[in-house]
C-alpha cells in the first residue's frame, strides 16, 4: 500500500453486512471508501451518514452482471471488499474482476469452492493478496478458538463450541445457510479421538451463557476440522444454536416444493418479533490435564458480526499484516490483532475469557449478558 489512505471499494455496501463493514472502516478513518450496490437510494443514505461524521465516500450503482461496470468500479481501488450475496451465486465473480483490475481482495463469505476459484485466479496475479471467509462463520468461528488457545497453560485437547441465538435471516443469509452442508461440513457430526461421530440435535435445551432454552444442532465444518488439526485438538463438538420455535420447526421439517430460504427467513422473523436479537459465541478449550478456559463473545446480529470481521480483515490487509497470496481470514489473521481491532465495534457488546468450563462459569454471568 502507498503512503496515502488506501482506497477500499465495497461491493454490496448498502446491505446488512456491507453497511456494517463500511461503518467500521469509516470509524477507523484510515481508508478512502468507494461504495457500490444495485440501488442508488440506500447507497446515498449510507454515504450521507458517513459525511455527517467525517470524510465523504463516493457512490456508484453497479450490477454484478455488468462486468464492465464492475471493472470500472474496481479500477483504482487498493482493496475490493465483497459483501454481496448469496455467496453460492456470486462465487468468484467479484474476485475475478478485482484482481484483474489490480486490487487486492477480501470476501465476507467464502468456502472450499471459493478457495479453489480464487487460488486459480491468483496464479495469474501472483503479486496480489486475497482473504476469504472473513465473516462470522466461517471466520470468527476459527479465530476465536485460536485466540482462546493462547490463554491456556498447555495445548488444548478438547473443544466445545456454541454459536447462535435469536436473530433474523436476510434472504441472502438464509439461502447461504441452507447450503452449508453441501461439501463444507456435516450436520449431526463431531470429533471423538479424531474420528467423526454422529450426534443428535437437541431441542428446548439450556446451554451455558444462553439466556433462554434453544435448539442445538451439531455441525462439523471443514473449517473446524482444520482448526482442530492446527491446535492439536482430538475431541471437538460445535453447535449451531437457534432460539425460538419457528426456525427449529423449519429446520426439522423443511418445506417441500416451496422456497426453503424464504420459509427460513419468515420463521426467523416470527421468532424475533418483539424480541431483542443477539448472536452468542461460547467456546471452551480443555487441556489433557483438565485446565479449561471459556471465551464468550456477544454480538447484535450475524450480519453485524460478519460486517465487523470483514472490516477487520481489510484493516489487517491494508496495515501490512498479511503476506502476498491467498488466506482464510479466521486462520491467517493474528488473533490478538483481530480482537484488538474488534474493540469498539458496535457489533460486539462483550468479549470475555473465563477460567473454567462453560457449564461451570456460565450461570455466574448470564444475567450480565
Amino acid at each position: 500500500m502507498t503512503g496515502t489512505a488506501p482506497v477500499v471499494g465495497v461491493v454490496g455496501a448498502a446491505g446488512a453486512v456491507g453497511s456494517v463493514a463500511v461503518t467500521e472502516l469509516h470509524r477507523r478513518g484510515r481508508h478512502t471508501l468507494r461504495l457500490a450496490g444495485r440501488r442508488r437510494a440506500p447507497l446515498d443514505a449510507l454515504a450521507g451518514g458517513l459525511t455527517a461524521t467525517g470524510s465523504a465516500a463516493t457512490v456508484e450503482v453497479v450490477d454484478l452482471d455488468d462486468a464492465d461496470a464492475l471493472h470500472r468500479f474496481c479500477a483504482g481501488c487498493d482493496v475490493v471488499l465483497n459483501c454481496a450475496g448469496p455467496a453460492y451465486l456470486v462465487e468468484d465473480r467479484v474476485a475475478r474482476v478485482a484482481l484483474t483490475a489490480g486490487a487486492d481482495y477480501v470476501d465476507a463469505a467464502g468456502d472450499d469452492v471459493l478457495w479453489e476459484q480464487v487460488r486459480a485466479l491468483l496464479a495469474g496475479a501472483p503479486e496480489r493478496t486475497a482473504v476469504i471467509s472473513a465473516g462470522m462463520m466461517p471466520g470468527l468461528s476459527a479465530l476465536l478458538p485460536r485466540h482462546l488457545a493462547a490463554a491456556l497453560p498447555q495445548p488444548p485437547r478438547a473443544l466445545l463450541g456454541y454459536l447462535g441465538g435469536r436473530d433474523r435471516f436476510t434472504a441472502t443469509a438464509a439461502a447461504d445457510y441452507l447450503r452449508v452442508g453441501e461439501g463444507f461440513g456435516q450436520a449431526g457430526a463431531a470429533l471423538t479421538a479424531g474420528v467423526r461421530q454422529s450426534l443428535p440435535t437437541r431441542t428446548d435445551v439450556e446451554l451455558p451463557f444462553f439466556p433462554e432454552p434453544a435448539t442445538a444442532v451439531p455441525y462439523l465444518s471443514t473449517e473446524l476440522e482444520r482448526v482442530t488439526r492446527d491446535l492439536g485438538v482430538t475431541d471437538a463438538t460445535w453447535h449451531s444454536v437457534f432460539a425460538g420455535p419457528h426456525v427449529a420447526q423449519v429446520l426439522r421439517q423443511p418445506p417441500t416444493g416451496g422456497d426453503a430460504a424464504e420459509a427460513l427467513r419468515r420463521a426467523a422473523e416470527l421468532d424475533a418479533f418483539g424480541q431483542a436479537t443477539y448472536q452468542l459465541f461460547v467456546v471452551e478449550l480443555t487441556t489433557a490435564a483438565g485446565d479449561a478456559r471459556t471465551l464468550v463473545l456477544r454480538g447484535s446480529s450475524a450480519s453485524a458480526l460478519t460486517g465487523a470481521f470483514a472490516a477487520v480483515a481489510v484493516a489487517a490487509l491494508t496495515g501490512g499484516n498479511l503476506a502476498v497470496g491467498l488466506h482464510l481470514a479466521g486462520e491467517a489473521l493474528d488473533p490478538q490483532l483481530a480482537v484488538d481491532l474488534l474493540a469498539g465495534s458496535a457489533a460486539v457488546s462483550d468479549l470475555s475469557v473465563f477460567d473454567g468450563e462453560a457449564a461451570h462459569v456460565g450461570g455466574h454471568v448470564e444475567e450480565a449478558l
